[in-house]
């Protein structure tokens, strides 16, 4: 049933449901956010207090970082910072490396190794050399059978979170403005409505994008921090270039194999409208156009990584920067209502005035789940306006 201007009048008005349904169709960075059709009455998942926490989760890969390695007496050592976790009977191998090991024993600082199977590799550990280190890649732990060894999987998750923040319009509409007869809508209660609804969804896209994480204070509002906050963090991926080189397919693939290495999915890629034409014209050589074609233009929105083949979405979100690209892994993405607070109209005409006036108004956080392992900024690019013109 549509929303009637009466409705408006003298009702609260759900629009969850609303703001999920524009939100994906809006071809902007909001769109890759879950929006939880929470409701006004709570129903469903929501924030429970002004500061949202959830739980941090990424299964990273086990890993022994070694400074170096020795051979003596038909025995090869490597020296690690601390060798708990990783027991005799360990299956693991060296990052770059196919030969699988297995811990024959260890010390508080040493690992000490045999060759279980070489898998196509020229590795020994006699003539193995490796005087920058390196990193040794846990693989498994095989278990007797009828035993009750096993190896010790609890992981303590730690947590995030992010402040909500209040998002309201006004619509008011002058009884004149609702008598008169003209062409179009524009004097209905409720087209504004949905014209408040569009602008909304722009602010909380630019909160998403640049927003500041803010708790509230008794003389100042809070807000919820955005792509920038969560993903310029100390401890978290980037790829900061000198010289202002020309974006590259490669600068994307060591992104996407960063957000890997870390225990996450690439699966996004956010840049402006500039640097999305230059991944566009990367492909220009490879487009086919058939004979009876009458489009004009190219346009490339995926982007398979030869970083294990992820393929990526392409997302322009005109306001990021023209010198920045992200790269993402968007599972963690979410809008979050405070209960109670989805987004909603409130009747709000006061008597005696000519005219109708109603309130839209939501309290909203974002979620950035696992932010210093999803999330690569690629920056310091040259101006794309620069390389297309070249």
């Amino acid at each position: 049933m549509p929303i009637t201007t009466n409705d408006l009048l003298n009702a609260r008005v759900d629009l969850s449901d609303v703001l999920s349904w524009r939100a994906a169709q809006t071809p902007r960075f909001i769109r890759l956010f879950k929006t939880p059709s929470a409701g006004t009455g709570g129903a469903g998942r929501c924030a429970t207090n002004t500061e949202h926490f959830w739980l941090e989760g990424v299964e990273t890969p086990k890993t022994k970082p070694f400074s170096a390695y020795a051979y003596s007496e038909s025995t090869g050592a490597f020296t690690v910072a601390d060798s708990s976790g990783w027991q005799p009977g360990d299956l693991f191998h060296i990052l770059g490396d196919s030969a699988v090991l297995r811990v024959a024993s260890t010390t508080a600082t040493t690992v000490i190794p045999e060759l279980v199977s070489a898998n196509g590799s020229s590795f020994s550990l006699a003539d193995y050399s490796a005087p920058d280190g390196g990193v040794l890649v846990f693989d498994s732990r095989p278990i007797q059978e009828g035993s009750s060894a096993g190896e010790n999987l609890f992981a303590q998750s730690h947590t995030e979170s992010n402040f909500t923040q209040i998002f309201r319009g006004d619509v008011e509409l002058t009884g004149t403005a609702q008598a008169i007869d003209q062409a179009g809508m524009e004097n209905a209660l409720a087209v504004q409505l949905q014209y408040a609804t569009d602008a909304i969804i722009r602010r909380m896209n630019a909160a998403l994008v640049f927003g500041a994480k803010t708790r509230r204070t008794a003389t100042a509002p809070g807000s919820l921090g955005g792509l920038y906050y969560y993903g310029a963090q100390t401890g978290g991926l980037g790829r900061k270039y000198e010289n202002s080189p020309a974006l590259t397919m490669n600068m994307i693939n060591l992104a996407a194999q960063d957000v890997t290495n870390a225990g996450c999915i690439p699966d996004a890629i956010v840049c402006g409208a500039g640097q999305a034409q230059i991944l566009s014209t990367m492909m220009s050589s490879q487009i086919q156009i058939p004979q009876g074609s009458s489009t004009v233009g190219t346009y490339v929105d995926q982007f398979v990584t030869s970083a294990g083949g992820c393929v990526m979405k392409i997302v322009v979100e005109p306001s990021i920067p023209d010198g920045d690209v992200w790269v993402c892994d968007t599972r963690g993405f979410a809008l979050v209502p405070l209960q109670g607070r989805a987004l909603h109209t409130e009747p709000a005409s006061a008597p005696g005035v000519d005219g109708s006036r109603a309130i839209l108004i939501g309290e909203y956080t974002a979620e950035f789940k696992n932010a210093k392992e999803s999330l690569c900024r690629i920056s310091g690019l040259r101006p794309s306006e620069s390389v297309l013109g070249q």
